[in-house]
């Protein structure tokens, strides 16, 4: 499972990082103008103007949140697993992507590799792969063995 969110964070740290100093910015602020309030301005109309900033930037870090779970679904999904034999594997040149096509019972899905694994496997081998759920990028690929 770390190798799972380790591949995640590799693939998506800038976006990450943007979110996190985002949220870091606005809660300092928030936390500052709260504490500001608290020492010098107790008044009603004070707390209700600051209550109404803390609900407009609490739906700011929502949305930013939610674009970035919209646009990387797989930190909120399992990895998925599979155990087949591979059936062909293709290089996309329109994507530059290595392509392998598995088979597992009676379902055959394609998955992405990199240039190391793509040269390793051998059509035919026997292989478990741990993959995003949603990109179907291989993560982990272990070689099990040959069905002959």
């Amino acid at each position: 499972m770390i190798d799972y969110y380790r591949y995640l964070w590799s693939t998506t740290w800038p976006n990450m990082i943007v979110l996190f100093l985002i949220w870091g910015g606005v809660l300092s602020r928030l936390g500052w103008k709260i504490l500001k309030m608290w020492r010098y301005e107790r008044d009603a109309w004070g707390f209700l103007l600051l209550t109404g900033k803390v609900l407009i930037w609490a739906g700011v870090l929502a949305i930013y949140t939610a674009l970035l779970f919209f646009s990387q679904p797989d930190w909120l999904a399992q990895p998925g697993f599979i155990q087949g034999s591979v059936q062909g594997k293709a290089y996309d040149s329109g994507s530059r992507s290595y392509v392998l096509d598995v088979r597992s019972g009676s379902k055959q899905e394609q998955f992405y590799v990199d240039k190391i694994v793509y040269e390793q496997i051998k059509v035919e081998d026997t292989v478990k792969l741990m993959y995003l759920p949603q990109r179907r990028e291989v993560v982990r690929c272990e070689l099990v063995g040959n069905l002959l």
